[in-house]
């Protein structure tokens, strides 16, 4: 997938490249981390919403 079909893709079709995208940066450790949060601009309320829903997955507490 390219960066300009993320736009446009659905849940379905994301789920395994974010997947994929966040066990490598834990692979990367801080490094990782750091280099994501520059990205990640001060106040980004979609990004805010989106770590929420991983800190769920991430407890075990997101259920269908």
């Amino acid at each position: 997938m390219k960066i300009d079909d993320i736009a446009l893709a659905d849940a379905d079709a994301l789920a395994p490249i974010l997947l994929a995208a966040i066990q490598r940066l834990g692979q990367l450790g801080r490094s990782g981390a750091v280099a994501l949060a520059r990205q990640v601009e001060d106040g980004d309320a979609d990004f805010d919403e989106a770590a929420g829903w991983i800190e769920e997955i991430a407890a075990g507490t997101l259920t269908d």
